[in-house]
Order: structure tokens, then C-alpha cells, then sequence
């Protein structure tokens, strides 16, 4: 080999080995890329169907638009009723509506104007837990409420994890104290809706494994992993004796039961509990990731799931909603999505039977339960 080709040859050399040794662009991205900036976009081209409204008309049994918690200005009821009607919402339930006053503002601005589009459920002031006869005082409250406009009570997940006595003991699901509450509820004819507990993610250590970490990242004060609160399932294990103690109160279990995740689970507390029906709201993200199993679900329960958002009324949420439910699409994002996770849902296709009790008749027969402040037990 001449010398010049000797040289070339070495100069090829170390050509290839610069090349080999440069990276492409962005590839060590991977080493210093925060979670919360990650932000994938799919390349995956599949079937899109946008549903602009609803194909039955539906009432959303899970809300909190211009409710008693609410601060600032509230929506103006007109421009509610706006996107109700774009989406084919024939009805919204204002959950959180507190008692006394609060409730009444409620009522006067969302109730009177617009009686057959609103209707708002009271709450427990759970202040006065130490007084004797809670319960009573409570039910007498819940009455004020009825003749107020109230057609339903709400119980936060402050029940059961957060709510105490005077002693510093947690008021469980199942405390006697609250015995006359549900049983009042039934009298009336008004529905409980309960949400007790939370995502299973939420009492698990906020660590690599968890996959709501972004979530719990944001708020923290979500976790109830720890040793001072009870674990899920004693809490549910307390609502399911409270249903099954009180069978001529119905009950909405919010949040699917908070099961979800565990719809194995869920069956038999359906199974035992006739008096009990589920909605869906903010959970359809764990329930689109498995639409074989929630469409047997749905379908085997057809009867006992209620439709619910709990989002503020918004063309966009509602559609994604109605989307998961009427379409097969595949890999969606799920309404404010990743914010609960880093999982994209599937369409369930639900027959046109099916969605017409989820989305009104299964609400329709609940809230045709309500006797007024005269019913009798």
C-alpha cells in the first residue's frame, strides 16, 4: 500500500468514528427531561368520529356550575343553558349546594330562572357534630333544604377521612349519629349522593410506581397514604353497611363507587344493594382504558349507571364525553387529559338502548322518587 493511500485510508477512518461518536439531535434529551415536561404527541392514525351533541338527550347528575362553594362571578345562567342545549343537556345537577342561605342563592339563581334545566342537592353542616341529636338536627336541616328547592344530599370525602369530633376521632360512613340523616332522605324521597374515598392511586406511596404521580405531584394534599387515615376499603367497606342498613334510601355512589379501577369489585356491592346506582363523573379516564371490560359492565348494569361530569359545563368536555360513550374510536384523550394519567381511552359503542338510560331514563326514574317534605316511611 502506497503512502498516500495509507493516509486516505486513515483519514476515512477517523471520519467514521467522528460520525459514529456525534449524536443526533436531542438524544440526550432523555437524560435531563423533567416528567412534568414530557409531552408526547401520538403519531398513531386511527378512525376520528367528533359527536357534537348528545344522541338522547341527558341529564349530568354530577356538577358544580355556579354552586355554594363557588367564588368570584358566577356563569351567567343563560350562557349554561346555551351549552346545554348545543350538546343535547336537558338537565344539570348542582351538587354542593350547602343549606340556609347559601342554598338559597343557589336556588334563586340557577333553580327559579331555569326550573326544568336545574336542579341542587344540600349538604350536612358537619360544625355542629358534637351537638346532641346531631342526626335529627340534620334531618330537620335536610327538610329546610326540600322546601327551599334541595332534591338531593351530598356527602364529601371529607366523611371519613377528614370530618371529626370533639375527641379527634375521624366520623366514619357507618357512625349511628348519622342513622337519621339517611333514613330522612328516604322518608323524602331524595336521593344521597356519596363520595367517600378516592382513586386507589391515592392511597398508595407517591413514588416511581405510582401513576397518578403527576397528579399527586400538583396536589399533594390528595394522597391519604399514610397511617393517619383509614385505608379505602374500610371506608367503602362503612358505606356499603350504610346502604345496606338503610334499603329504602337510594343511593348514588359517585365516582363509580370509587371502584373504578376494581370493577370486580364493584358487581357485588350492585349485586346486594338494589337501593344503589353509580355515576361516572371524572372517572371515564379510568373506565375508557378497559372498554371491553367497562362495556360488559355497562351493559350487564344498564340499569344502575347514571350519567355525570363533574367538570364545569363546558361544549368541549361534554363532547368528549359522548364521544367515549357512542363512538368505538381508539387511543382518545381523555377530557384535561394527562392530568390524571398517561393513558389515552377508547370508545365503548354503547347500543342506542343503553345510552338512552344512562344518558335520562335511569336519572328520570331516581329524581321521580321525591315525595316532598309530607313523605311518609
Amino acid at each position: 500500500m502506497t503512502h498516500r493511500s495509507s493516509a486516505f485510508l486513515l483519514a476515512l477512518l477517523a471520519s467514521s468514528s467522528c460520525l459514529a461518536q456525534q449524536s443526533p439531535p436531542g438524544a440526550k434529551l432523555a437524560d435531563t427531561l423533567l416528567l412534568k415536561d414530557f409531552n408526547p404527541k401520538s403519531v398513531l392514525r386511527v378512525p376520528a368520529h367528533e359527536v357534537a351533541k348528545a344522541r338522547f338527550p341527558l341529564i349530568d347528575v354530577h356538577n358544580h356550575v355556579n354552586d355554594a362553594r363557588s367564588t368570584g362571578q358566577p356563569v351567567p345562567p343563560s350562557r349554561v343553558v346555551e351549552i346545554m342545549d348545543r350538546c343535547n343537556v336537558k338537565k344539570v345537577v348542582i351538587l354542593t349546594g350547602k343549606w340556609g342561605d347559601d342554598l338559597q342563592k343557589v336556588v334563586d339563581l340557577m333553580v327559579k330562572p331555569y326550573p326544568d334545566r336545574f336542579l341542587v342537592f344540600t349538604e350536612i353542616d358537619w360544625t355542629r357534630i358534637d351537638e346532641a341529636n346531631f342526626g335529627e338536627l340534620m334531618a330537620a336541616q335536610i327538610r329546610d333544604a326540600v322546601a327551599r328547592g334541595a332534591r338531593g344530599l351530598k356527602i364529601t370525602k371529607d366523611l371519613g377521612l377528614e370530618n371529626k369530633d370533639k375527641s379527634g376521632k375521624l366520623i366514619a360512613v357507618d357512625d349511628p349519629r348519622l342513622d337519621p340523616i339517611w333514613a330522612e332522605c328516604g322518608r323524602l324521597g331524595i336521593p344521597v349522593a356519596l363520595h367517600v374515598t378516592d382513586p386507589d392511586a391515592f392511597f398508595l406511596p407517591i413514588d416511581k410506581t405510582n401513576e397518578r404521580i403527576d397528579e399527586l405531584g400538583q396536589f399533594p394534599d390528595w394522597s391519604f397514604f399514610g397511617p393517619q387515615f383509614p385505608s379505602k376499603d374500610v371506608i367503602l367497606d362503612a358505606q356499603h353497611r350504610v346502604f345496606a342498613r338503610h334499603p329504602k334510601t337510594t343511593f348514588i355512589s359517585l365516582h363509580f363507587d370509587n371502584l373504578p379501577e376494581r370493577l370486580n369489585d364493584l358487581e357485588p356491592v350492585l349485586d346486594r344493594h338494589p337501593n344503589v346506582v353509580v355515576e361516572f363523573g371524572a372517572r371515564h379516564a379510568e373506565l375508557g382504558r378497559q372498554p371491553r371490560r367497562a362495556r360488559q359492565f355497562f351493559l350487564k348494569y344498564q340499569d344502575r349507571i347514571l350519567f355525570g361530569t363533574d367538570f364545569q359545563v363546558n361544549e368541549a368536555m361534554y363532547r368528549n364525553y359522548i364521544r367515549w360513550l357512542e363512538t368505538e374510536d381508539e387511543y382518545v384523550d381523555y377530557w384535561e387529559s394527562p392530568g390524571q394519567g398517561r393513558w389515552q381511552i377508547y370508545g365503548m359503542g354503547l347500543p342506542d338502548k343503553v345510552l338512552e338510560k344512562v344518558y335520562l331514563r335511569n336519572a328520570e326514574r331516581i329524581l321521580a322518587q321525591f315525595k316532598g317534605t309530607g313523605g311518609t316511611r
